[in-house]
């Protein structure tokens, strides 16, 4: 698994994309409890199954991104004055930080860049 996640570190993220679609859609048709569960999600939250079947595709994005985001080129984060230390301050006093993120790729990419300041 390790050597995969390397050698998939390293591809452009529009072609693990393309893989992630795929990907999502086999698990969707291929698994009767995935789509079973996906579908008593949707209903939760009020939703018809062609209001959300692109998430069936995204839900593969989501897992062929994590070889980049955990083994790939570490990219350049830039924290706003003060930001940082707002982190390092909490953490002093043993208490957690709740990152607020646009997207789940934008939060790992945050906790790395503190893990490694």
């Amino acid at each position: 698994m390790i050597f995969w996640f390397r050698f998939l570190a390293h591809w452009p993220l529009w072609a693990l994309h393309a893989i992630g679609q795929v990907i999502g859609w086999l698990a969707w048709l291929l698994s009767p409890t995935y789509r079973r569960r996906f579908l008593a999600n949707v209903k939760t939250a009020g939703l018809s199954g062609w209001q959300v079947l692109g998430a069936v595709g995204q839900a593969g994005c989501m897992s062929t991104e994590l070889p980049r985001l955990w083994m790939g080129r570490q990219p350049k984060v830039e924290w706003t004055e003060g930001a940082f230390q707002v982190i390092e301050a909490a953490y002093a006093e043993g208490q957690g930080v709740l990152f607020l993120t646009p997207h789940l790729g934008c939060f790992e990419i945050s906790a790395q860049a503190v893990a490694n300041a």
